[in-house]
């Protein structure tokens, strides 16, 4: 890994978040083929992580997981090439107001778009995420979920994106609606949401939304609704409007493995998100994903079901495993799920992918998850 710039704003706090991932990272990049990439993915592991990740493991206040931890690790699985690499984390220090960081992020995406020459009108954008994340001054108990972070991802041969992510659970629930439509809208895809709000009425609830950034495409979107309570039929008529039966027949085969005796009852928390933009015409850019929490009862468990799933869709699951390794030293736990955050599935383009987002540990976390 290529020595990261001496550029920190203030001393580093010992065994920080920052060099713990930056330690993880080092012995990532040879596992994922990432050595000619590994200069770009260092300066975007600095611009985006430097100042939110400069705390000691416990002192962190983000939301973006259930102990606070500021970053996941993150993978899109499919039978064909390696899969990138994925990071995502929150954005600078966490004392900024909500203004100060869309202004901090902003001038951290324009220096990533331009390392890594993405397509996009910065400028265009920085206006559709002002409008989009604005919180009303007024309201009474606004949403402490941070309001944005920043995902990259890198695979061989150049293959780089960056995603942010908006968070879209401020406001009412009126307000919120309204606030994805504008989203929605500026992607030209405003008909085909209004028939997604009927179809989710009183099931599914605006979560957030994303901006992904490529070298070869025009930016897209994505937006991201979460449930609880629904049964497993409820998410295939979503599936079977947004695809086609063999897309359900996959997410049965799914269920029937990842829920086990649990499919007979309501799913716990599940995230439902459509993809906005070039593809979104062919209907095919939709993804399911299920809280680890909710599914599991250990990380053992996720480890055994996660590797028989990748076994049935003939997806090699080294990248996998070698990334649980890594970010998650030791022993997996059997009892408690501290890894295994969200999994799902998901269709683009006609071909379906199963995800995972993993979370980090220090080295010696492992060795005390069963005792927590």
């Amino acid at each position: 890994m290529s020595a990261l710039p001496n550029t920190q704003p203030r001393e580093r706090l010992q065994s920080s978040w920052y060099d713990l991932v930056s330690e993880q990272l080092k012995t990532l990049i040879p596992k994922f083929g990432l050595e000619q990439e590994s200069p770009q993915l260092c300066r975007a592991y600095e611009l985006i992580c430097n100042e939110s990740l400069g705390l000691h493991p416990g002192a962190s206040a983000s939301t973006l997981n259930h102990d606070r931890t500021p970053i996941q690790f993150s993978l899109a699985m499919g039978s064909g090439e390696m899969p990138p690499l994925q990071f995502l984390s929150e954005v600078g220090d966490p004392r900024l107001s909500g203004a100060d960081q869309r202004e901090f992020v902003a001038s951290r995406v324009r220096s990533l778009s331009e390392m890594l020459h993405l397509r996009g009108d910065l400028n265009d954008l920085g206006d559709l995420i002002d409008r989009t994340t604005a919180v009303d001054t007024h309201e009474l108990d606004p949403d402490h979920g941070g309001t944005l972070w920043i995902g990259a991802s890198f695979a061989p041969r150049g293959r780089c994106g960056l995603k942010i992510y908006l968070n879209g659970k401020n406001g009412t629930e009126d307000e919120r609606w309204a606030r994805l439509d504008r989203f929605v809208a500026h992607f030209g895809n405003l008909k085909k949401q209004l028939g997604l709000r009927r179809l989710t009425a009183s099931k599914l609830s605006p979560l957030g939304m994303a901006i992904s950034l490529s070298p070869d495409e025009s930016p897209t979107g994505r937006i991201y609704l979460s449930g609880y309570g629904n049964r497993v039929a409820y998410y295939e008529r979503l599936l079977q409007h947004f695809g086609d039966g063999q897309y359900v027949d996959a997410f049965n085969q799914y269920t029937e493995l990842m829920l086990g005796e649990d499919r007979a009852y309501p799913t716990q928390s599940a995230v439902f998100s459509i993809g906005l933009g070039q593809t979104s015409g062919r209907r095919t850019d939709a993804k399911i994903e299920f809280c680890g929490h909710c599914l599991f009862q250990s990380d053992a468990q996720a480890l055994d079901r996660y590797l028989q799933w990748l076994t049935l869709r003939k997806i090699d699951a080294l990248p996998y495993t070698d990334l649980l390794d890594v970010i998650a030293p030791g022993k997996i736990s059997s009892t408690k799920v501290n890894t295994h955050i969200y999994l799902g599935l998901g269709w683009k383009d006609e071909q379906e992918y199963t995800t995972i987002y993993l979370k980090p540990h220090p080295a010696e976390c492992e060795s005390r998850c069963d005792e927590l």
